[in-house]
């Protein structure tokens, strides 16, 4: 049986799958490449971001009632389809064992630094068990609740920032001679924008999804790269280009500012930590749901639950291997780089398909 969501909540997915791990390390990432420059090249990346998304959604609200594998067994065959799933499954595994372990860590050298790192994996491992057999309406649910509490956190700790900065700091904003080095940037820049891809395993029902899913889809995507903007300038307005030398680069930077004039926001770093933790959690649990649906699509003999417990059980496996906290980081860049083939290169490939067999004639 097929679940079906609305517009509201496939948007709060796409927010819930691209907002995690990622914007802890995100200003250093950027400005390390960019400079004081790095929006130039976060606007571009919005914008393939968007034209991306629009791609899925597109491809979704074509392909009525159908989740990827099933549109792309129409469009390519069985075995091309095969190969796709693969490097989804792969993709998709691959992303939420590595993020489970780096947040894992996080917790450990920031929080709680007594604790194991397995015991911490584990127990991020345990939730999303839970909530992955929970199905998809409790997961949109669960992004919905999650996402609005850690909207208003990031706009509150960025405004908290803004109003501690320096204005020299992010100076100059953009260099004419830099333009070559915004550009090469931008593969980097729009790795923390992927996520789009999750579109894919999400049906659509025109009576329930009509054509305003399009503006929900890619202003969300756009939201979230206007978020990303005005954190990498909060940031920098605080820490200057001093922020690349900090790994976990919004954490280093809320520990600089105070704020007396609230008690409850004396410290930012807490609510910080427990508002990316939600967003981790959320990308853990979306990666993983996705991983045991398209597994399940071609093992129907298997549970559902027990398929996801032993992905989950995999997954564990997996993250535990790498030996340090540099190699994960190392294997989970090069694992993004798959993610230009799952948010771009398949559904471009499914796109012209579906144009030239005149699918989107027939709606």
């Amino acid at each position: 049986m097929k679940e079906y969501l609305t517009n509201r909540q496939i948007a709060f997915i796409i927010f819930g799958i691209t907002v995690g791990y990622g914007i802890m390390p995100l200003t250093k990432n950027i400005v390390e490449k960019t400079g004081t420059g790095g929006w130039s090249s976060l606007v571009v990346a919005i914008v393939i971001a968007i034209i991306l998304t629009y791609i899925l959604t597109y491809l979704g609200y074509v392909h009525e009632n159908k989740t990827i594998d099933e549109y792309s067994e129409i469009l390519t065959g069985k075995y091309i389809t095969f190969i796709f799933i693969g490097i989804y499954i792969i993709y998709y595994f691959l992303a939420f064992t590595l993020v489970t372990r780096m947040a894992s860590e996080m917790v450990k050298l920031n929080v709680l630094v007594k604790t194991p790192v397995w015991v911490l994996s584990l127990f991020i491992l345990a939730i999303a068990y839970y909530a992955v057999i929970k199905r998809l309406q409790n997961i949109a649910r669960i992004c919905e609740i999650y996402g609005m509490i850690i909207i208003i956190a990031f706009i509150i700790t960025i405004g908290a920032m803004f109003t501690q900065g320096k204005l020299i700091n992010v100076k100059p904003f953009f260099v004419v001679e830099d333009i070559k080095i915004y550009f090469k940037a931008i593969p980097i820049t729009i790795f923390p924008l992927l996520g789009m891809e999750l579109i894919g395993i999400i049906p659509f029902d025109r009576k329930i999804n009509n054509k305003k899913i399009f503006k929900y889809t890619t202003f969300m995507v756009a939201f979230i790269g206007i978020l990303y903007i005005l954190e990498m300038e909060a940031c920098m307005a605080i820490m200057g280009q001093s922020v690349i030398y900090y790994k976990a680069s919004l954490l280093a930077t809320i520990r600089r500012i105070e704020i007396t004039s609230f008690q409850f926001l004396s410290r930012l770093d807490g609510i910080v930590i427990v508002f990316w933790l939600m967003a981790v959690l959320c990308t853990v649990i979306i990666w993983a749901y996705g991983t045991v649906f398209l597994i399940h699509k071609y093992c129907r003999r298997i549970h559902f639950n027990l398929l996801a417990f032993i992905v989950m059980a995999l997954s564990f496996i997996v993250s535990r291997m790498p030996k340090t906290v540099d190699l994960v980081e190392e294997i989970y860049n090069n694992v993004s780089y798959v993610g230009f083939i799952a948010a771009g290169v398949i559904p471009m490939i499914l796109l012209i398909i579906t144009k030239i067999k005149k699918y989107d004639k027939k709606i």
